[in-house]
């Protein structure tokens, strides 16, 4: 009977798995592809060297790409195939998961760790995404499975796989480093007291060294050169608001999840103990890495921290079926087996904050990432012979769906890397302009635009374009935007007038130029060459007011200069670089109007001062305009 009873309850989390394996497949290949899946395309599809190559500079090593180079070449390279070995390792990261919470809580605990998992979204979106991490998440998983079993029995073939798994990890996601160095301590710890599992853990860590140090070292560049943009300071209250917001969608929701996994410590046993010194130690080792050696430069975001929520799930179920133990000893009549299960009742109240986001998820048919394949299928719709498309960023999804189109038009990839130099800049269009728009004439050139300001800090592509043409239209496609324009090459530069204003003695500008409107409802482009003349510790913005006869304000601009990544404070000193913006302009106006510009304080919204030719005042008139 016991027997009967012990597979019924197997059956069900088999069963819960085979829901997941529905769920997790659940329209995989509808969403487009997005940016950062169109990147893991593109690495897959290159030589290893070459993968190697790229992959030393990138915020993630080398493996998903390798095994996704290997996984194409049987699966094919469509959306479903792309994403399958995400829902592959997502499934194995569900199965661990029961079975690590079965080890610790029992098997109730499991069934609900897994069907949490299957409600948030955070874990569905990216156990459906071309990237790796539900493979980190699930080496993470295996890799704490592994640590148990060494400790339990520590024999050479566990500390072998133990370390291979070790070095999986962190060659799938640099992140992966904080949880190997906390299982690595926490192994050793384990082996002290016994001679010979003590020998096997030393040679597992220099093998491990001997796996990992070589990438390291490789692409040791990567860690010593901050990113090409700026980001503020990370603080402990960020990274833990981040984490709330990510891994559950608020902090009410993150608070009792947090409950529920510290009611999992109720009568902890020894693996109990373990997993919640595991988890807080990893979470406490990269907040104290992310917090000095990295506060300034290292980028963040909750999904490259996935493990720790992977690791905290099975806290979650285990505090459920803990509470119902206890709610369950007071109801008599009930077997002790039994009791566990009166844990969901400890789940609804989570379980139902967490529906509304999954419903929102579930309906949304492109699961939350932007339409590219509609976005591409646009262009091919209307582009014509002698045009060509620009992705700025150089963006591998959008040159997915060319290829799987066949748009009969050339792809320009623009650059990767931000671009400060104008005639740099103009040299490429008119360089482009040969290659691929006509021989003389206007040329017509689409921009799928993309995190512009990462590339194109100071708008100079934009710019270029409008000085030598005009747009034709624009749509947004999610946060993808693509534009039409028409030019007439040759490209000549910004138009330049000589001005000399000192804003409190820490920034210049130092000329002006203006691209008149052309028609009603055409955009004013205004390009203003600043330079930092001094220490600029807060970074100002800047405005950019159209006034008519009367001093009225008709139109303006107002934004960060040149934006938040590559602020102004941040510039060579004495260099000045011009920096473009648009001006929306109301169909309306007729008549003349003046153009002025200043600077102001972020926080308090005080003016800068200036001078010019003598005079001080809290903004400089940069020219005139005149419509009919």
């Amino acid at each position: 009977m016991e027997r009967e009873h012990r597979w019924g309850r197997w059956g069900l989390l088999v069963g819960l798995l085979l829901l997941a394996a529905a769920l997790y497949a659940d329209r995989l290949g509808g969403p487009s592809l997005w940016f950062d899946e169109g990147w893991s395309w593109h690495l897959a599809r290159m030589s290893i060297p070459a993968m190697l190559q790229a992959t030393a500079a990138d915020r993630s090593p080398f493996l998903y790409y390798l095994f996704l180079h290997f996984w194409i070449r049987a699966a094919g390279e469509s959306e479903f195939a792309l994403r399958g070995l995400s829902v592959a390792f997502g499934l194995l990261a569900a199965a661990l998961v029961a079975r690590l919470t079965a080890r610790g809580w029992g098997q109730p605990a499991a069934a609900f760790a897994v069907l949490t998992m299957g409600l948030s979204p955070f874990w569905l979106y990216y156990v459906q995404e071309a990237r790796m991490y539900a493979m980190l998440a699930a080496g993470v998983l295996a890799l704490w499975a592994a640590t148990e079993a060494a400790r339990r029995r520590p024999s050479s073939r566990r500390f072998a796989v133990w370390t291979l798994l070790a070095a999986g990890t962190a060659l799938t996601h640099y992140y992966g480093l904080f949880p190997v160095a906390m299982m690595a301590a926490a192994l050793g710890v384990g082996s002290r007291r016994r001679p010979e599992a003590l020998r096997r853990w030393g040679w597992s860590m220099l093998a491990l060294m001997a796996l990992v140090g070589p990438w390291l070292a490789f692409a040791h560049p990567r860690f010593l050169q901050p990113e090409a943009f700026i980001r503020p300071p990370m603080t402990a209250e960020g990274l833990l608001q981040e984490l709330a917001r990510g891994f559950w969608g608020g902090e009410g929701i993150a608070r009792l999840a947090g409950l529920l996994a510290t009611a999992a410590l109720i009568r902890p046993d020894p693996f109990v103990r373990r997993w919640a010194i595991g988890t807080l130690g990893t979470f406490g080792l990269m907040m104290a890495v992310l917090l000095t050696l990295f506060a300034r430069f290292a980028v963040f975001h909750p999904r490259y921290a996935i493990f720790l929520w992977a690791m905290w799930i099975p806290g979650v179920g285990g505090g459920a079926a803990r509470l119902g133990e206890l709610l369950g000893a007071r109801i008599r009549g009930i077997p002790p087996p039994a009791r566990g299960w009166l844990g969901a009742l400890a789940l609804l109240p989570l379980w139902g904050m967490m529906a509304a986001p999954w419903r929102t998820w579930w309906a949304d048919p492109g699961h939350g990432r932007d339409p590219y394949r509609e976005a591409v299928a646009h262009v091919a719709r209307q582009i014509r012979p002698g045009e060509a498309a620009l992705a700025l960023r150089a963006n591998w999804a959008v040159l997915y769906y060319w290829e799987r189109m066949g748009v009969p038009a050339p792809l320009w990839m623009g650059p990767e890397s931000p671009v400060w130099d104008e005639a740099a800049v103009r040299a490429a269009l008119e360089d482009a302009r040969r290659r691929y728009g006509p021989a003389d004439g206007p040329w017509r050139l689409w921009l799928f635009g993309w995190q512009q300001e990462v590339v194109d800090p100071l708008g100079l592509f934009d710019g270029l374009l409008l000085a030598n043409g005009f747009e034709v239209g624009g749509q947004p496609f999610g946060s993808l935007w693509v534009a039409y324009y028409e030019t007439w090459p040759p490209f000549q530069g910004f138009a330049f007038t000589p001005l000399k204003a000192d804003f409190a003695g820490k920034i210049e500008l130092r000329g002006v130029g203006l691209r008149r409107p052309r028609w009603p409802g055409d955009v004013l482009g205004v390009t203003l060459w600043w330079a930092r003349a001094g220490p600029v510790p807060q970074a100002p913005r800047v405005f950019i007011h159209v006034l008519d006869a009367s001093g009225r304000l008709v139109a303006q601009r107002d934004g960060p200069l040149p934006n938040d990544l590559t602020p102004i404070s941040t510039w060579p000193p004495d260099h000045a670089f011009p920096v473009f913006t648009r001006v929306i302009l109301p169909r309306e106006l007729h008549g003349i109007y003046r153009i002025r510009v200043g600077l102001y304080d972020p926080r308090s919204g005080a003016r800068w001062p200036v001078q010019v030719d003598g005079s001080i005042g809290d903004g400089v008139e940069v020219g005139t305009l005149e419509i009919p």
